[in-house]
Protein backbone atom coordinates (compact mmCIF):
# COMPACT_ATOMS: atom_id res chain seq x y z
CA UNK A 1 0.00 0.00 0.00
CA UNK A 2 1.32 3.41 -1.06
CA UNK A 3 0.41 6.54 1.04
CA UNK A 4 -0.04 9.85 -0.82
CA UNK A 5 -0.90 12.11 1.90
CA UNK A 6 -2.38 11.84 5.70
CA UNK A 7 -5.89 11.16 4.69
CA UNK A 8 -5.44 9.28 1.48
CA UNK A 9 -4.38 5.89 1.34
CA UNK A 10 -3.53 4.13 -2.41
CA UNK A 11 -3.65 0.40 -2.33
CA UNK A 12 -0.95 0.16 -5.65
CA UNK A 13 0.17 -3.59 -5.82
CA UNK A 14 3.77 -4.37 -6.72
CA UNK A 15 3.93 -8.29 -7.65
CA UNK A 16 6.19 -10.32 -10.13
CA UNK A 17 4.54 -10.90 -12.98
CA UNK A 18 1.78 -13.19 -13.52
CA UNK A 19 1.54 -13.54 -9.84
CA UNK A 20 -2.02 -14.57 -8.45
CA UNK A 21 -1.57 -12.57 -5.65
CA UNK A 22 -2.41 -9.81 -7.24
CA UNK A 23 -5.91 -11.01 -8.91
CA UNK A 24 -6.60 -11.28 -4.87
CA UNK A 25 -5.24 -7.97 -4.44
CA UNK A 26 -7.73 -6.39 -6.67
CA UNK A 27 -10.37 -8.63 -5.04
CA UNK A 28 -9.39 -7.32 -1.83
CA UNK A 29 -9.57 -3.44 -2.99
CA UNK A 30 -6.17 -2.58 -4.27
CA UNK A 31 -7.07 0.58 -6.92
CA UNK A 32 -4.19 -1.63 -9.57
CA UNK A 33 -1.33 -3.28 -9.74
CA UNK A 34 1.87 -2.94 -11.37
CA UNK A 35 4.42 -5.48 -12.16
CA UNK A 36 7.19 -5.14 -10.78
CA UNK A 37 10.51 -5.37 -12.80
CA UNK A 38 13.94 -3.32 -13.63
CA UNK A 39 12.58 -1.76 -17.14
CA UNK A 40 12.05 1.77 -18.04
CA UNK A 41 8.42 1.74 -17.77
CA UNK A 42 8.36 0.53 -14.84
CA UNK A 43 8.46 4.28 -12.85
CA UNK A 44 6.01 5.29 -15.45
CA UNK A 45 3.52 2.87 -15.07
CA UNK A 46 4.13 3.08 -11.06
CA UNK A 47 3.15 6.48 -11.99
CA UNK A 48 0.25 6.56 -13.71
CA UNK A 49 -1.50 3.77 -11.54
CA UNK A 50 -1.44 6.30 -8.67
CA UNK A 51 -2.97 9.20 -10.60
CA UNK A 52 -5.62 6.63 -11.79
CA UNK A 53 -6.32 5.75 -8.08
CA UNK A 54 -6.11 9.25 -6.68
CA UNK A 55 -8.54 10.43 -9.49
CA UNK A 56 -11.07 7.73 -8.86
CA UNK A 57 -10.65 8.29 -5.08
CA UNK A 58 -11.52 12.37 -5.76
CA UNK A 59 -14.43 11.21 -7.69
CA UNK A 60 -15.67 8.79 -4.89
CA UNK A 61 -15.12 11.60 -2.44
CA UNK A 62 -16.99 14.30 -4.51
CA UNK A 63 -19.83 11.71 -4.69
CA UNK A 64 -20.05 10.90 -1.14
CA UNK A 65 -20.14 14.72 -0.53
CA UNK A 66 -22.70 15.49 -3.03
CA UNK A 67 -25.34 12.58 -1.79
CA UNK A 68 -24.87 13.97 1.65
CA UNK A 69 -25.34 17.31 0.48
CA UNK A 70 -28.56 16.03 -1.59
CA UNK A 71 -29.74 13.62 1.92
CA UNK A 72 -29.32 16.68 3.96
CA UNK A 73 -31.66 19.29 0.69
CA UNK A 74 -33.96 16.48 1.33
CA UNK A 75 -34.00 16.18 4.79
CA UNK A 76 -34.71 19.96 4.78
CA UNK A 77 -37.29 20.16 2.71
CA UNK A 78 -39.15 16.92 4.15
CA UNK A 79 -39.28 19.33 7.37
CA UNK A 80 -40.55 22.26 5.33
CA UNK A 81 -43.00 20.19 3.88
CA UNK A 82 -44.35 18.68 7.15
CA UNK A 83 -44.21 22.49 8.43
CA UNK A 84 -46.91 22.88 5.44
CA UNK A 85 -48.74 20.77 5.95
CA UNK A 86 -48.75 21.06 9.49
CA UNK A 87 -49.69 24.82 9.60
CA UNK A 88 -52.08 24.41 6.82
CA UNK A 89 -54.14 21.79 8.82
CA UNK A 90 -53.93 23.66 11.53
CA UNK A 91 -55.73 26.61 9.47
CA UNK A 92 -58.16 24.89 8.63
CA UNK A 93 -59.33 23.16 12.04
CA UNK A 94 -59.13 27.00 13.00
CA UNK A 95 -62.13 27.79 9.87
CA UNK A 96 -63.87 24.67 10.81
CA UNK A 97 -63.94 25.39 14.70
CA UNK A 98 -65.07 29.47 13.69
CA UNK A 99 -67.69 27.64 11.52
CA UNK A 100 -69.02 26.01 14.90
CA UNK A 101 -69.16 28.77 16.85
CA UNK A 102 -71.20 30.65 14.10
CA UNK A 103 -73.77 28.15 13.86
CA UNK A 104 -74.56 27.93 17.51
CA UNK A 105 -75.51 31.87 17.29
CA UNK A 106 -77.86 31.00 13.50
CA UNK A 107 -81.20 30.39 14.34
CA UNK A 108 -82.28 29.65 10.77
CA UNK A 109 -82.04 25.86 9.94
CA UNK A 110 -81.21 26.11 6.42
CA UNK A 111 -78.44 28.45 7.12
CA UNK A 112 -77.10 25.92 9.55
CA UNK A 113 -77.28 23.44 7.64
CA UNK A 114 -75.13 25.28 4.58
CA UNK A 115 -72.68 26.02 7.38
CA UNK A 116 -72.70 22.33 8.10
CA UNK A 117 -71.94 20.95 4.53
CA UNK A 118 -69.43 23.08 4.42
CA UNK A 119 -67.79 22.43 7.21
CA UNK A 120 -67.81 18.60 6.54
CA UNK A 121 -65.77 19.76 3.08
CA UNK A 122 -62.97 21.83 5.24
CA UNK A 123 -62.79 18.53 7.01
CA UNK A 124 -62.36 16.08 4.09
CA UNK A 125 -59.28 18.69 2.86
CA UNK A 126 -57.92 19.69 6.32
CA UNK A 127 -57.75 15.79 7.58
CA UNK A 128 -56.05 14.97 4.12
CA UNK A 129 -52.85 17.42 5.69
CA UNK A 130 -52.96 15.95 9.19
CA UNK A 131 -52.17 12.52 7.76
CA UNK A 132 -49.50 14.24 5.59
CA UNK A 133 -47.47 16.04 8.73
CA UNK A 134 -47.78 12.63 10.54
CA UNK A 135 -46.90 10.15 8.21
CA UNK A 136 -43.58 9.47 6.97
CA UNK A 137 -44.50 9.48 3.71
CA UNK A 138 -45.61 12.99 2.35
CA UNK A 139 -46.72 12.19 -1.35
CA UNK A 140 -49.25 9.51 -0.47
CA UNK A 141 -51.98 8.74 1.87
CA UNK A 142 -52.97 5.79 3.21
CA UNK A 143 -56.85 5.75 2.34
CA UNK A 144 -58.19 3.18 5.37
CA UNK A 145 -56.39 5.39 7.60
CA UNK A 146 -57.59 8.80 6.39
CA UNK A 147 -61.50 7.36 5.58
CA UNK A 148 -61.76 5.98 8.76
CA UNK A 149 -60.66 9.33 10.59
CA UNK A 150 -62.65 11.37 8.27
CA UNK A 151 -65.73 9.35 8.96
CA UNK A 152 -64.98 9.67 12.86
CA UNK A 153 -64.89 13.64 11.69
CA UNK A 154 -67.93 13.59 10.04
CA UNK A 155 -69.90 11.20 12.73
CA UNK A 156 -69.03 13.96 15.28
CA UNK A 157 -70.21 16.96 12.70
CA UNK A 158 -73.03 15.80 10.87
CA UNK A 159 -75.08 12.59 12.41
CA UNK A 160 -74.27 13.30 16.41
CA UNK A 161 -76.57 11.42 19.35
CA UNK A 162 -78.70 8.28 19.52
CA UNK A 163 -80.98 7.31 16.55
CA UNK A 164 -78.57 8.90 14.07
CA UNK A 165 -77.37 7.11 10.65
CA UNK A 166 -74.26 5.12 11.56
CA UNK A 167 -71.53 5.14 9.20
CA UNK A 168 -69.66 1.80 8.58
CA UNK A 169 -66.35 1.56 6.79
CA UNK A 170 -64.98 -1.34 4.89
CA UNK A 171 -61.62 0.29 3.22
CA UNK A 172 -58.38 -1.41 1.80
CA UNK A 173 -55.06 -0.46 2.71
CA UNK A 174 -54.69 1.42 -0.82
CA UNK A 175 -52.25 4.60 -0.76
CA UNK A 176 -53.23 7.62 -3.18
CA UNK A 177 -51.45 10.73 -4.40
CA UNK A 178 -52.33 13.76 -2.22
CA UNK A 179 -54.76 15.10 -4.89
CA UNK A 180 -56.31 11.92 -4.98
CA UNK A 181 -56.73 11.89 -1.52
CA UNK A 182 -58.53 15.45 -1.58
CA UNK A 183 -60.55 14.76 -4.58
CA UNK A 184 -61.87 11.50 -2.63
CA UNK A 185 -62.12 12.69 0.48
CA UNK A 186 -64.58 15.37 -0.34
CA UNK A 187 -66.45 13.30 -2.71
CA UNK A 188 -67.19 10.89 0.24
CA UNK A 189 -68.26 13.95 2.54
CA UNK A 190 -70.44 15.05 -0.01
CA UNK A 191 -72.24 11.72 -0.37
CA UNK A 192 -72.31 10.74 3.10
CA UNK A 193 -73.89 14.33 3.87
CA UNK A 194 -76.82 13.85 1.41
CA UNK A 195 -77.47 10.02 2.81
CA UNK A 196 -77.08 11.65 6.46
CA UNK A 197 -80.06 14.42 5.18
CA UNK A 198 -82.02 12.31 2.73
CA UNK A 199 -81.81 8.29 3.61
CA UNK A 200 -83.58 8.38 6.76
CA UNK A 201 -86.03 9.66 8.92
CA UNK A 202 -84.64 11.81 12.51
CA UNK A 203 -83.92 9.22 15.01
CA UNK A 204 -84.80 6.47 11.97
CA UNK A 205 -81.01 5.37 12.75
CA UNK A 206 -80.09 3.03 9.35
CA UNK A 207 -76.55 2.76 7.84
CA UNK A 208 -74.55 4.44 5.62
CA UNK A 209 -71.62 2.06 4.50
CA UNK A 210 -68.36 3.29 2.49
CA UNK A 211 -66.06 0.82 0.76
CA UNK A 212 -63.27 1.09 -1.20
CA UNK A 213 -61.57 -2.03 -3.15
CA UNK A 214 -59.38 -3.19 -5.73
CA UNK A 215 -61.04 -2.63 -9.03
CA UNK A 216 -58.41 -4.94 -10.89
CA UNK A 217 -55.36 -4.04 -11.41
CA UNK A 218 -53.88 -0.50 -11.11
CA UNK A 219 -57.98 0.15 -9.99
CA UNK A 220 -59.94 0.94 -7.37
CA UNK A 221 -63.75 1.20 -6.56
CA UNK A 222 -65.16 3.89 -3.69
CA UNK A 223 -68.58 3.00 -3.01
CA UNK A 224 -71.25 5.03 -0.49
CA UNK A 225 -74.62 3.44 -0.14
CA UNK A 226 -77.85 3.41 2.63
CA UNK A 227 -80.69 1.83 2.72
CA UNK A 228 -83.10 4.55 2.16
CA UNK A 229 -85.87 5.34 -0.20
CA UNK A 230 -83.45 5.86 -3.17
CA UNK A 231 -83.36 8.52 -5.65
CA UNK A 232 -86.66 8.58 -6.96
CA UNK A 233 -86.42 10.23 -10.34
CA UNK A 234 -83.26 9.00 -10.57
CA UNK A 235 -81.21 12.43 -9.78
CA UNK A 236 -79.63 13.26 -5.94
CA UNK A 237 -81.88 15.95 -3.58
CA UNK A 238 -80.43 18.87 -2.57
CA UNK A 239 -79.99 22.32 -4.45
CA UNK A 240 -77.46 20.96 -6.75
CA UNK A 241 -74.18 22.34 -5.43
CA UNK A 242 -73.53 19.17 -3.99
CA UNK A 243 -73.60 17.51 -7.50
CA UNK A 244 -71.68 19.98 -9.00
CA UNK A 245 -69.09 19.81 -6.32
CA UNK A 246 -68.78 15.56 -6.89
CA UNK A 247 -68.86 15.97 -10.34
CA UNK A 248 -65.81 18.33 -10.57
CA UNK A 249 -63.76 16.04 -7.84
CA UNK A 250 -64.75 13.30 -10.40
CA UNK A 251 -63.04 14.69 -13.08
CA UNK A 252 -60.28 15.18 -11.53
CA UNK A 253 -59.68 11.73 -10.89
CA UNK A 254 -60.46 11.60 -14.88
CA UNK A 255 -63.74 9.38 -14.02
CA UNK A 256 -67.43 10.37 -12.73
CA UNK A 257 -70.02 9.25 -10.18
CA UNK A 258 -72.11 6.60 -10.90
CA UNK A 259 -75.80 5.53 -9.44
CA UNK A 260 -76.68 2.10 -8.91
CA UNK A 261 -80.42 2.04 -10.00
CA UNK A 262 -80.64 -1.98 -9.09
CA UNK A 263 -79.78 -0.59 -5.09
CA UNK A 264 -82.81 -0.51 -3.23
CA UNK A 265 -81.53 2.82 -1.50
CA UNK A 266 -78.66 4.57 -2.94
CA UNK A 267 -75.68 3.31 -4.56
CA UNK A 268 -72.86 5.41 -5.96
CA UNK A 269 -69.91 4.31 -7.13
CA UNK A 270 -66.53 5.75 -7.79
CA UNK A 271 -63.73 4.01 -10.33
CA UNK A 272 -60.22 5.56 -10.40
CA UNK A 273 -57.07 4.77 -11.73
CA UNK A 274 -54.21 4.64 -8.82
Amino acid sequence: MIVVDASVAIKVALYEPDSPIAVAALRAGAADYVIKDVSEDFTALLRSALEDALLRRRLQRENEIAQEEIRLARDRAEAMLREVNHRVGNSLQLVSSFMSLQMRHISDEGAREALRESQARIEAVAHVHRRLYTSGDMSRVAMDEYLQGLMDELSKSLGPGEGSPRLVIDAAPLWVTTDQAVSLGVVVAELVTNAVKYAYQPGQGGEIRISLKPDGEHRALLTVEDDGPGLGDGTPKGTGLGGKIISAMASGLRSAVEFDAAHKGVRAKLAFDL
